[in-house]
């Protein structure tokens, strides 16, 4: 006899929090799947609303976010192509319709439905054939493909409709803010800070703002004129911005801490690493991110006609992708181009696949372009999107490659050396580099970019002691609050966490926020979450939502790849559509009522997915609150059914990573034992004792 045991679990409010896997990997917490559902019925404002409620960059995120939701998405793992839902270009075409850069006003907020308490125990358990489905309260609506209503999407603890209302509470105290920094972080904190009535001031250094996003960002990855309106529309709350106003000269921290009642860093990592080995410091070698800050503000840079960039991130690619587009063709690559066309043919179909590459990069006016990197492949940190479009514009890439040193002549570049690398990480993840002795060789190059990581300028703090530094040369932060070792002042961004994501920059300013407002009012804010539950008595899927594969974003052809055009085009409204239709709709789940149950196996049968079994008890494994769940519902204690040589009772198990929502179980339950709910829920802020 087998001693297997099904492991299983009574989730929790958590547990079908996280089961909307897009939702729960953003740092912000976007409705994704409220957006994408929304743009596959053709509701394009109400996604909108619900993909700017949590995120006044959206619009920015629509184009360039590392879109960490999709990397979550359930999508990726079934279907005929195993590819997650577009969601990040799914949500430029709703800010294209309706964001600030649309040339439309923003659209009302949606008022959420009532919506339900928690339970201190939840026994909603959706898995066991005895559940009742105690203390889970339903509404019956004719369902139509991703609908959920009444509420429609899951609004966060910073979501706008939120924070306006948490700023008309009685008793209140508004204050003054100074932000550092006109980048994501700060613009985000500006943007919540207003919106909670405080009056905020942003100091930026520069002439311009949007920070990194806009000198970090190449001109030929985005619309800078979007993210303006974008921005605009953040300062337009009402904040008030000082441009080329760098804290430390003629303004100091210490004035604006006696000025405000708090200050937030939003300083980022604006400065580049250099690398400590023989020549780096020889004409010809540059930082990626000197090269791309020169670029974006109109500066003419020159480089040679070899470039060889150091790094495997997306600012290595960057910088890569630049030096493309800063080069000019030479009769010598003319000659090239017309050769290597010339001899297309008569090449092996893998020959030609290098050919078109090299072609490509002979188009955009580059001698020669190089990348070596410490990871491998599938180590890169770029993400996939960025290294694909590099290869297909010609960049060639070297990966477990290291730096060994730059060979110049007269000062000038001439070569770099490098070594083969044996690891990247130790045995315990951390990175640790190791190299393979009597590897060396020399590339022959004129110019080295290095793309080997960022820092923040700190002159900022101007002296200010009671700001503690991390051993990275980070400033040390509360995650939970954004608050620095000085109780006034506040940070978040790369310059606290290193280097993030955007989407990770305007989580630390929601973070931040709420934190300065849990200061100014010296009073402790309290998150409930709230979640309703929504019987849809018919519920579809979208047509053909399992066989549909992700369609490609259409984008410039290599050969129009030139100076600062735009490469990514964006999806159509009909494409983007179609795009959302392939969504699984996990917040929709299948609940087992156990007292209409007859054990007739039906749903186990038409299940397509094999996801539903039902066992024994002496079958199950559970925790506590597993046995719990059965003397509730059925008088005696679980172990009592343990030892039975009979079993009288079974329980329903279901693989919710395997199910797809097609509704199949309920159709064929002959006793409307199962039933398909939507899950829904609101974080509510309030004010502790």
């Amino acid at each position: 006899m087998s001693d297997f045991k099904y492991q299983v679990k009574i989730p929790s409010v958590d547990d079908w929090r996280e089961m909307v896997k897009c939702q729960a990997a953003c740092p912000v917490n976007t409705d994704a799947r409220g957006y994408v559902t929304a743009m596959a019925r053709g509701e394009l404002e109400l996604g909108f609303e619900i993909s700017h409620d949590p995120n006044p960059l959206s619009t920015v995120c629509g184009r360039v976010c590392g879109a960490p939701c999709e990397v979550a998405c359930r999508r990726g793992d079934i279907g005929p192509d195993l590819k997650p839902i577009s969601i990040r270009p799914i949500k430029r075409v709703l800010t294209e319709r309706h964001g600030p850069e649309s040339g439309h006003r923003l659209p009302g907020r949606i008022e959420a439905a009532g919506v339900l308490p928690i339970e201190s125990i939840d026994l909603n358990t959706g898995f066991t054939v005895f559940s009742a489905n105690i203390n889970k309260q339903t509404s019956s609506c004719h369902d139509v493909p991703g609908t959920g209503a009444p509420q429609l999407y899951s609004p966060v603890r910073w979501s706008r409709q939120e924070l306006q209302r948490v700023s008309t509470q009685e008793n209140r105290k508004t204050g003054k803010v100074a932000v550092i920094g006109a980048g994501p972080a700060g613009l985000t904190v500006a943007h919540d800070l207003a919106l909670l009535g405080h009056k905020v001031t942003i100091y930026e250094a520069g002439p311009k703002t949007g920070g990194m996003m806009r000198y970090g960002i190449p001109l030929y990855r985005f619309d800078m004129e979007a993210m303006d309106l974008e921005i605009q529309a953040i300062l337009d709350l009402g904040i008030e911005i000082r441009y080329n106003t760098p804290i430390g000269e003629k303004i100091t921290l210490a004035d604006l801490r006696r000025e405000n009642d708090a200050v937030f860093l939003g300083i980022g990592l604006m400065k580049g690493r250099k690398l400590n080995i023989e020549g780096s410091d020889s004409d010809g070698v540059i930082i990626a991110v000197d090269l791309l800050l020169n670029y974006n503000l109109g500066y003419k840079v020159k480089l040679g006609k070899k470039v060889l960039v150091i790094g495997g991130g997306d600012v290595a690619m960057d910088a890569a992708r630049t030096a493309l587009r800063l080069g000019q063709p030479t009769s010598e690559q003319q000659d090239a181009l017309k050769d290597t066309e010339a001899r297309a043919d008569e090449e092996a179909e893998t020959v030609k696949t290098a050919l078109d590459v090299a072609r490509a990069a002979l188009r955009l006016g580059v001698y020669d372009v190089k990348m070596i990197s410490l990871e491998d492949w599938d180590e890169l940190p770029a993400s996939d999107f960025e290294l694909e479009e590099a290869l297909e514009e010609g960049i060639q890439l070297h990966p477990r490659v290291g730096p060994n040193r730059i060979i110049s002549e007269n000062g000038k570049v001439v070569g770099l050396e490098t070594i083969d690398v044996e690891s990247v990480f130790d045995e315990e993840g951390r990175f640790n580099p190791k190299f393979k002795a009597g590897t060396e060789r020399v590339w022959e190059c004129d110019t080295v970019i290095l793309a080997i990581g960022q820092q923040a300028d700190l002159e900022v703090l101007g002296g200010a002691d009671d700001v503690k530094l991390s051993p990275r040369g980070l400033i040390e932060v509360n995650p939970d609050n954004g608050q620095t070792s000085a109780v006034d002042i506040f940070t978040g961004g790369d310059a606290a966490y290193g280097p993030r994501l955007i989407i990770d920059a305007v989580k630390h300013g929601h973070v931040a926020a709420l934190g300065i407002e849990e200061f100014i009012q010296e009073k402790a804010l309290k998150v409930e979450v709230q979640t309703e539950w929504t019987e849809l008595s018919n519920h579809v899927m979208f047509e053909n939502w399992t066989k549909l594969e992700q369609r490609k974003v259409p984008s410039l052809p290599v050969d129009r790849r030139t100076g600062i055009t735009v490469v990514d085009l964006g999806y159509s409204e009909e494409e983007a559509a179609e795009q959302g239709s392939r969504c699984l709709e996990c917040s929709v789940n299948t609940i087992f009522d156990g007292l209409k149950c007859i054990l007739c196996n039906a749903c186990v049968d038409v299940c397509p997915w094999d996801c539903l079994k039902i066992v024994s008890l002496d079958q199950i494994e559970g925790d506590e609150l597993f046995g719990q769940v059965v003397e509730a519902q059925l008088g005696k204690p679980l172990s009592s059914y343990m030892d039975e040589k009979t079993p009288t009772v079974a329980a329903m198990l279901k693989d919710d990573e395997a199910c797809t929502r097609c509704a199949l179980c309920a159709e064929r339950c002959p006793t409307d034992a199962i039933t398909m709910e939507a899950f829904r829920f609101q974080e509510v802020l309030s004010y502790g004792d």
